[in-house]
């Protein structure tokens, strides 16, 4: 799904086009990747991560536009005139299961739009959506279920803006979890799992069915609250409080019980959104129409689940395979190419990787 309703903003070029960027932006961070196709497969030519200064971009929003178009004109200039693929902040972007009566699928999108206010709390003049079928099964031929993802017009427009005032061209702008599915969730996962994007500044969490994305949520907790707890529990300042976060990790030993017990309430936060999720799924699972809807196993992704113990923990607590996602599964193999990040560093780049495999070259 990558919002074919945007065409208008973001034409797909008629010429063979090269590799696109993909470019992640949060609200501290940016990180780019592309990838190029080498002796039949693909191999990672650029990257790279820059620190957001705060105040630019709060909980997806623009706030300083002049000056995010300065900090990322001196960050990006050496793209100037590509293409780029852009990922959209997960915590402005609605998706819902919608339950229609059967119809032609060609009628499905002006149905919805009729509805759309329903589900999700926009205006439909001020919204932009897209939906995807879910296929039906035996039990399912009296309706049809629908995933309907939406955001608003004017952040579309907003970062529509910001990328072409830097000199950059849109190839397709998506949901951060859409190029997350694409660079972690093997293509041959057909169950359902859920996906934790562990970040600096926001938890994300999805759950994808049959390799569509049925549920997604944005919560505040994230790795800031690690290092505020840590702060405070040892009075230092926060550099020191994620250094000693790095350093000591998530480790119930006797050694570093006092960091395991700062680091454990948020920790625990974060375990009990994991299981809300877990528990709402098994609440709705019968709307997906899927044989294999149980969730089977919870990936990690984002900076901060680089933490030592914390896969062990959520797995023993939450007793549901939790496994560190490989954002390259899907582009390459080991023993055929050893890309320049290693596994660690990898984690935060998986939405730019997603992004970067969007380009049709690649699909």
């Amino acid at each position: 799904m990558h919002l074919p309703n945007l065409a208008r903003f973001f034409p797909v070029p008629k010429y063979i086009e090269p590799p696109v960027l993909g470019l992640d932006i949060s609200d501290r961070s940016l990180k780019f990747a592309e990838l190029v196709l080498k002796d039949g497969h693909l191999e990672l030519e650029k990257f790279g991560s820059r620190v957001i200064p705060e105040g630019l971009i709060k909980s997806g929003e623009i706030i300083n536009k002049d000056a995010l178009i300065e900090y990322l004109k001196s960050n990006l200039g050496e793209f100037e005139g590509r293409e780029i693929a852009l990922s959209l902040p997960e915590e402005k972007v609605f998706v819902a299961l919608v339950t229609m009566p059967p119809m032609p699928g060609a009628n499905v999108h002006e149905a919805l739009e009729l509805q759309l206010e329903e589900h999700i709390p926009l205006a439909a003049a001020d919204a932009i959506f897209d939906f995807e079928l879910v296929p039906q099964s035996a039990d399912s031929k009296d309706h049809l279920d629908v995933i309907l993802v939406a955001m608003p017009k004017k952040l579309i427009e907003d970062y529509r803006n910001i990328v072409r005032a830097i000199g950059l061209r849109p190839y397709v702008f998506e949901m951060e979890t859409q190029a997350l599915v694409r660079s972690i969730v093997p293509k041959d996962e057909e169950g359902t799992v859920m996906i934790m994007d562990f970040g600096r500044t926001r938890t994300s969490f999805a759950i994808v069915s049959g390799g569509m994305i049925r549920f997604t949520s944005t919560v505040s907790v994230a790795g800031e609250s690690l290092d505020a707890s840590l702060a405070k529990v040892f009075n230092v300042d926060l550099f020191s409080a994620e250094r000693l976060k790095k350093e000591r990790g998530f480790v119930r030993t006797k050694e570093n019980q006092e960091v395991f017990n700062a680091l454990l309430p948020v920790v625990s936060a974060v375990k009990e959104e994991v299981f809300r999720h877990l528990i709402f799924w098994q609440n709705h699972a019968q709307h997906a129409h899927y044989s294999k809807s149980e969730i089977s196993k919870l990936y990690l992704c984002g900076g901060e689940s680089n933490l030592t113990g914390l896969s062990e923990y959520l797995s023993y607590d939450l007793k549901l395979p939790v496994e560190i996602a490989n954002p390259w599964v899907n582009i390459t193999s080991f023993d055929k190419y050893i890309p320049a990040i290693n596994a660690n560093e990898s984690l935060s780049y998986a939405t730019a990787l997603g992004l970067a495999l969007r380009s049709s070259k690649f699909l």
